[in-house]
């Protein structure tokens, strides 16, 4: 059988109040560190006021200080970044602009080239002009005139009447003839 140990009041003192007080105390301080809480902080300051320990901490002026050109340095950096951003917009905006003129250019000479068209397409159709000018005509002077032309040109003179005019003219012409010109 075992005998029954007894703890010094060392022991006791340990595993009853000071175990626990540290376990309570770490706990404790992971939690109000998640918390937002800065606890590491609040005990180095309190580490660096203790003559013996302080030795083992930076200076906090010179924390602050290296701080200061950590941020000093990352804020050039960012400037850095944002400047050369800017740059290569401002190499975009040019090239956006060259484009732009490239297309107006291209788009007045379309416009151009459309215009140009559109003239030549106003001028009248010289065989189109000239069938309206026998269907302006008295249809028997037209048949007369119609007749001494070669079949291929009367048809098409023809082609480009309407069909009232067509029908005056033909209707003035010898029946060979008329049927010469109607036919295919």
């Amino acid at each position: 059988m075992e005998a029954e140990h007894r703890y010094s009041k060392m022991e006791w003192l340990f595993y009853i109040i000071i175990l626990p007080l540290l376990f309570t105390a770490l706990l404790s301080g992971i939690i109000l560190q998640f918390l937002g809480v800065d606890v590491t902080g609040k005990i180095a300051g309190a580490a660096r006021e203790l003559p013996v320990v302080s030795s083992f901490f930076p200076d906090e002026e010179g924390a602050v200080v290296d701080a200061q050109a950590a941020a000093d340095a990352a804020k050039q950096k960012k400037i850095q970044e944002l400047q050369d951003q800017v740059t290569a917009l401002e190499g975009e905006k040019q090239q956006a602009q060259s484009d732009l003129k490239k297309k107006d250019n291209e788009i007045n000479r379309l416009k151009e080239q459309i215009s140009d068209l559109e003239a030549k397409a106003g001028t009248k159709d010289p065989l189109k002009a000239k069938a309206e000018t026998y269907a302006a005509m008295a249809p028997a002077k037209a048949a007369l005139v119609m007749t001494q032309m070669s079949v291929t040109e009367a048809k098409q003179l023809l082609a480009k009447m309407d069909s009232k005019a067509q029908a005056a003219i033909l209707e003035q012409m010898e029946p060979a003839i008329a049927a010469k010109m109607m036919s295919s």
